[in-house]
């Protein structure tokens, strides 16, 4: 069975996985990275779409909404009265040097981009990452040269983007690996009471194939961007579900069959 048919058996039926289980190593390792990949499409896809809006949001709100400004010694200010605060669609755009919006008040946004008088506060799907300007107390800079900037940048962006998405493929592949140990590790103690006679490498190669539906459906998710409480737990809790359902389509060693009959 060649590695895509594999990925679609591996979608909805744990008897087949369990046939797998006596393939090379290196077959499952492939497969893998054929499974980030393919997660990538979706992924990549929505961070391509968030980067390119999220740059010509910018540049528009920096030519139509945003004051004079000027950033030195990690502190940005400008002559403005109040925040600015432009919104579309789901994406929330915040410029505000007065003070006047502080990091609590951004908890209100699923997605947004905020840039205050200390800090940069990025929200995505209702996660936020922070940004404090106080590393970069030797950096000065005015809106002129961040118009000419994001100029460059726009000329650049399937560049950027294309890392961007590269960078995430080899990380979060990393991570899935790791993923997959983890869930070998917690297939030890399953085996064991099931009483299957699985080596640990048998265990690492189901693994690897028992996370299929769960990447899959969470990089969907991603796409459509749904936010999807508890994901992590609930990532894992599938993940084990069906390695359990694997491991139980395993036969008994012939001695148990034997015992039990």
């Amino acid at each position: 069975m060649n590695v895509f048919k594999q990925f679609f058996v591996s979608l909805y039926s744990p008897k087949t996985i369990a046939t797998f289980r006596f393939q090379k190593i290196g077959k499952s390792i492939g497969y893998v990275f054929i499974l980030m990949l393919i997660s990538m499409i979706f992924i990549g896809l929505n961070m391509g779409l968030s980067i390119s809006k999220a740059t010509n949001e910018f540049a528009t709100a920096l030519q139509e909404d945003i004051p004079d400004f000027q950033f030195q010694d990690g502190q940005l200010t400008s002559d403005m009265d109040e925040p600015v605060v432009r919104k579309d669609g789901n994406q929330t755009f915040i410029f505000d040097t007065t003070g006047t919006i502080t990091r609590d008040d951004l908890d209100q946004y699923d997605n947004a981009i905020a840039i205050l008088d200390n800090q940069m506060v990025i929200i995505s799907a209702g996660s936020a990452d922070t940004f404090n300007y106080g590393t970069m107390q030797d950096v000065s800079f005015n809106k002129n040269d961040i118009d000419g900037f994001i100029d460059s940048a726009q000329n650049l962006l399937p560049l950027i983007i294309t890392v961007a998405i590269v960078a995430a493929y080899l990380f979060m592949t990393a991570l899935k690996f790791i993923g997959v140990t983890v869930l070998a590790l917690i297939g030890l103690i399953i085996k064991n009471i099931m009483k299957r006679n699985l080596p640990y490498r048998q265990l690492w190669i189901l693994s690897a194939y028992s996370v299929t539906l769960p990447t899959i459906f969470f990089a969907l998710m991603d796409l459509l961007r749904i936010t999807i409480p508890l994901q992590f737990l609930l990532y894992w809790g599938v993940a084990i579900f069906i390695l359990s359902q694997v491991i139980k389509f395993v036969p008994l060693p012939k001695k148990q069959e034997t015992e039990e009959i």
